[in-house]
């Protein structure tokens, strides 16, 4: 008759030969919320302080994403704000060279920069950003 193992030796043994061992593998959360704190932090970390107005430029930069490009009366429309927040919001963008606009009449039109386009699909994803 063989002994019986003692518990704590068993799960101590284990421990070791998995401690090396990454973690599982957790797929960021890639729901709406998710994506605006994730928006939200990064543009606290690129210094706008209001969190209405994060939020505002957090749901701009979703609501321009999906298309190549779009007027500030689109985005206007669709998040139901007037064209001076939207103009004002997308201002914090350009300096860093995530967005670009093109004058056309009397509409800008607002497109994500290749630079933007880099800074956004991690944030949308969750994923981190690849190395510079």
């Amino acid at each position: 008759m063989e002994p019986i193992p003692d518990p704590l030796v068993t799960q101590f043994a284990r421990h070791v030969a998995t401690r090396d061992d990454p973690p599982p593998y957790v797929p960021p959360r890639q729901d709406r919320e998710a994506i605006l704190q994730r928006l939200d932090a990064e543009l606290r970390r690129l210094g706008v302080r209001l969190s209405n107005r994060r939020l505002t430029l957090a749901r701009l930069c979703l609501a321009l994403a999906p298309h190549p490009r779009r007027t500030s009366v689109q985005l206007a429309d669709e998040l139901a704000l007037s064209r001076q927040t939207v103009v004002a919001a997308m201002a914090l963008l350009l300096p860093p060279g995530y967005v670009v606009y093109e004058k056309v009449g009397r509409h800008r039109y607002y497109r994500y920069t290749r630079a933007g386009e880099d800074w956004l699909l991690p944030l949308l994803t969750g994923e981190p950003a690849p190395a510079a």
